[in-house]
Formats: structure tokens, C-alpha cells, sequence
């Protein structure tokens, strides 16, 4: 996903003279995706190791798919931030732009797996909100380790249907063939799961709102221990309902995050050139994909208390 190759081949003379490169833009622009990259890199380990060890938060199967994102957005910061998106965009000055293709690979696998995790997250969340009686029959560890073999299994095969397209074709022809698989990918694997995610959490928002406000209309009983385990069911609502609304902000922050590339993808669809496409928008419009991928753990650390306590343990334990 990024689905085009902003470099498919060594440009000429004549084409580099006819490029008009902004050298501070250029220089702009790494010094931005080098320091979001490292943030996307620590934030999203912090994440990780959180899950990794602490025992509360394996327990809750949402979270095996947040440390899957996490993953994901980890890559995303320690290779395409400083591979594909400082090399394969814009002015092409550097002589490993000749093997954009190889950079191509991570970015392909980080943005499928980013949007197949995020339909991983919202059914989860879903199936949480909707059948909260049938959940724990319904996503088994098992079936989210199933899940979680699909979601990189596309995300791979994504990557490698690529790459062995441009292993076999040569020439003019791979523009061609590359346009028509972008085509492709645009629809089956961004289009299609952006809008039925985007459904499926404006459903759980609405959900939600709906139960906070049953639960806080509750009337408080007189004997003290009903009130007590009344004040437990309100503090087990609040605590899940702030666990799936940073789930839903993550899924709305990506989607959006996405108008600047779906753009860039649909010019260069039309003009079948990306030399013909503004510069700063090809820029930008990976730059908003990495700084969706910095604010994920902000997200889980601000809505969630267990995430910040883990956190907090994390670093202690590493100062």
C-alpha cells in the first residue's frame, strides 16, 4: 500500500534536468521523517515490551493485535522513514533510488499489516461491544493467533506480488502492469477495509455513548454493598469504554491520515508519471502516514490506565 513505485526507473539527463528540485524541502523533509521515525520506533517498542511483560495486558486479546500494529508501525519508523521515504521521493539524487524496489518491500508489508490489524482491532472491538456475552466464545487466543497468521500472510503476500513483478518484467511494460496493480490494491486493500472500518467504529462510538449514559443513569442503591459492586460495574464500563474509544481513535486517525497518499495514488493514476505530481504532496503524503504511526502509543498511554502503569513500570525498570 503506498501502491505506486515512485521509482521504477533510472531517470535521465533530461528528466533530471527537467525536475525541479527544492533542495531545502528535500533536507526539510529528512530531518522530519528521521526524528518521527525514531519516535514511531521508541513509542511503539514501549508499547510492545508493555504487553510483552505485563501479564494483565497479554490477558486481554485486544491487545495481541495492538502489539501487531505495534510491530508494524515499528517497521514502518526503523525502515521506510529512513529507506523508501528519504530516498525513493522526490528530487531522486541519491543512486539507491535505482533500488526502490527493495525499499519497496517493508513499505508494502507495514502499510498492508497497518490496515489488516486495524480490522483485526475493530472486530475485536466489535464483537466487545455488540456480543460482549458470546466474546469469550468467539475470540478464542487460538482464533486471534489465527487472525494474527492472516493479517501478515497478506501483508506479506502484498509485498511479494510486487517484487516479483519486478523481478520478471522489464522495460516500459512494469509502469503499465505496476498502474494496473495499484488499481488493484487501492480498492481490495485500502479502499474497501478504510471504509468498513471506519463503518464499524462510528458504530462502536455511537454504541458506547449510548451504554455510558445507561450505566450512569443508574441509581445508587441504599444498601452499601450494592453501591459497592455498583461503583465496580461503573468503573469496569468507564475502563472499557476508554479501551475501545482509543482503539476507534487509532482506526480514525489512520483513515484520515490516509487523504494526502490516496490522492498522490489517484494523480498518479491518471498521469501515469509521478514526476508530474507536486512535490511537497508526495512528501506529505508519506510524512501524515508516519506521524499516524507516532501517535498510537500517545493515544493507549492518554485513554488507558493500565497502559500507562505498564509504561511507567517499563521505564523504571530501564533507568
Amino acid at each position: 500500500m503506498m501502491f505506486t513505485n515512485d521509482s521504477l526507473q533510472p531517470m535521465s539527463n533530461e528528466t533530471e534536468n527537467h525536475l525541479s528540485c527544492d533542495q531545502m524541502l528535500e533536507k526539510t523533509f529528512i530531518i522530519l521523517n528521521s526524528i518521527t521515525g525514531a519516535i514511531v520506533v521508541f513509542g511503539n517498542a514501549v508499547v510492545f515490551l508493555s504487553i510483552v511483560f505485563t501479564s494483565r495486558l497479554r490477558q486481554q486479546k485486544v491487545n495481541l493485535f495492538l502489539a501487531s500494529l505495534a510491530i508494524a508501525d515499528m517497521i514502518m519508523g526503523a525502515f521506510v522513514a529512513p529507506g523508501y521515504a528519504t530516498f525513493c521521493l522526490g528530487c531522486r539524487q541519491y543512486a539507491v533510488s535505482n533500488y526502490c524496489w527493495l525499499l519497496e518491500f517493508p513499505k508494502d508489508v507495514v502499510l498492508a499489516g497497518s490496515i489488516t490489524n486495524l480490522f483485526a482491532i475493530s472486530f475485536d472491538r466489535y464483537l466487545a461491544v455488540f456480543r460482549p456475552l458470546q466474546y469469550e466464545n468467539v475470540m478464542t487466543r487460538r482464533r486471534c493467533v489465527n487472525i494474527l497468521i492472516a493479517v501478515w500472510s497478506v501483508s506479506v503476500s502484498t509485498a511479494v506480488v510486487r517484487s516479483t513483478l519486478y523481478l520478471t518484467i522489464t522495460g516500459p511494460e512494469i509502469t503499465a502492469v505496476n498502474g494496473v496493480y495499484n488499481s488493484i490494491l487501492m480498492a481490495v486493500v485500502l479502499v474497501t477495509p478504510s471504509v468498513l472500518v471506519s463503518i464499524i467504529n462510528i458504530k462502536i462510538i455511537i454504541a458506547i455513548r449510548v451504554q455510558g449514559r445507561q450505566v450512569a443513569v443508574m441509581r445508587n442503591p441504599q444498601d452499601v454493598s450494592e453501591a459497592e459492586n455498583l461503583e465496580e460495574i461503573r468503573a469496569e464500563a468507564s475502563r472499557k469504554r476508554k479501551g475501545t474509544i482509543a482503539c476507534a481513535l487509532v482506526v480514525i486517525i489512520f483513515v484520515v491520515s490516509w487523504i494526502p497518499r490516496i490522492s498522490f495514488n489517484i494523480q498518479y493514476l491518471v498521469s501515469g508519471d509521478t514526476h508530474e505530481i507536486d512535490a511537497l504532496l508526495q512528501k506529505l503524503s508519506m510524512f501524515f502516514l508516519l506521524m499516524q504511526s507516532s501517535v498510537n502509543p500517545f493515544i493507549y498511554s492518554f485513554y488507558r490506565a493500565d497502559f500507562r502503569q505498564a509504561v511507567a513500570r517499563l521505564l523504571r525498570l530501564g533507568t
